[in-house]
């Protein structure tokens, strides 16, 4: 089955950029092949670092009123396992927005609470929502150098995540009234 979320996405100018990204190709398959939710979750969270080019991923999900960090992939611990007010929180603030938040600097950025970041070793970041209509998860990826957040990295971060919730959606669709994470 050919897969729809990896071919080249297309430039302002209308033309497709080259496929020069390997780990992107890589992780849209094995996020396509998932047979499950979850399955997609865990190929999601094992190939976006690589695919992305960042220091780190983070999967958030959404509860109620506050965020829980499910899993990470980085180079050092961030937040797995805690527990976040949505609002205060920046893949919070991505999901009740529903858009990207892009920080090429979080000592400039006053949305950041330094107080939970200045321990780790992130210095930029983005975070992208996964699903439309009322996402409840996020996909974050981090840097350690403050640095520009090129266009073709949250393009790639925002094909990670529709691919990701293509399948949530098929799950979902199956009616077995599963909680995905």
């Amino acid at each position: 089955m050919k897969n729809p979320f990896r071919r080249p996405a297309k430039s302002k100018a209308g033309k497709s950029p080259p496929n020069d990204n390997p780990q992107l190709a890589t992780a849209l398959d094995a996020i396509a092949a998932a047979a499950t939710a979850d399955d997609a979750l865990a190929a999601l969270v094992s190939t976006a670092r690589a695919a992305i080019g960042c220091d780190g991923v983070t999967l958030v999900r959404r509860d109620a009123d506050s965020v829980e960090y499910l899993t990470e992939d980085a180079i050092s611990p961030l937040w797995r396992g805690q527990r976040f007010p949505i609002r205060i929180c920046l893949s919070g603030q991505a999901l009740l927005a529903r858009s990207t938040i892009v920080i090429p600097d979080i000592a400039l950025d006053k949305r950041v609470p330094l107080n939970a970041y200045l321990a780790t070793f992130v210095r930029s970041m983005a975070v992208v929502p996964i699903g439309h209509d009322d996402p409840q998860l996020a996909l974050g990826a981090y840097w350690k150098a403050v640095q520009p957040i090129e266009p073709l990295t949250i393009e790639r971060m925002i094909r990670l995540a529709d691919a990701t919730a293509a399948i949530i959606d098929r799950d979902e669709g199956d009616g077995d009234g599963r909680r995905v994470a």
